[in-house]
């Protein structure tokens, strides 16, 4: 992809890195959502999101129809599993572990844990 706007390697990696970390933490977010949170132009937002869809790294999860810009990513199953390996010893990862499932609970939604996890019948 042709750098639109000139962003330094450096800054654009680490910015790439800051929306990785902020789909992680919030699970998708649109190009809007995310130059709002993170403080920067939705133009250089939108271009790193595309490179990181190029790398593999996010897809679209819900396009738009008015503006690419309020098209909604989110990261690939197999790159959010990475993150959850790295992370699985963390006590702050636990924690947020255990307060999915409690909203999850107060939701009246099931445990993923006992949908995936069938106990055999008699």
């Amino acid at each position: 992809m042709e750098t639109v706007l000139k962003l330094p390697r450096e800054e654009r990696l680490q910015l790439q890195a800051e929306i990785l970390h902020s789909l992680w933490y919030d699970g998708a977010a649109s190009a809007l959502r995310l130059a709002h949170r993170l403080g920067r132009s939705s133009a250089l937002i939108l271009e790193c999101l595309q490179d990181l869809t190029e790398k593999h790294y996010l897809y679209i999860h819900w396009p738009s129809t008015e503006s690419t810009l309020q098209s909604v990513y989110y990261l690939r199953w197999w790159l959010r599993r990475a993150i959850r390996q790295m992370l699985k010893d963390s006590p702050r990862y636990r924690m947020r572990l255990w307060w999915e499932l409690l909203c999850r609970e107060e939701a009246g939604l099931p445990n993923p844990e006992r949908i995936t996890h069938v106990a055999p019948s008699p």
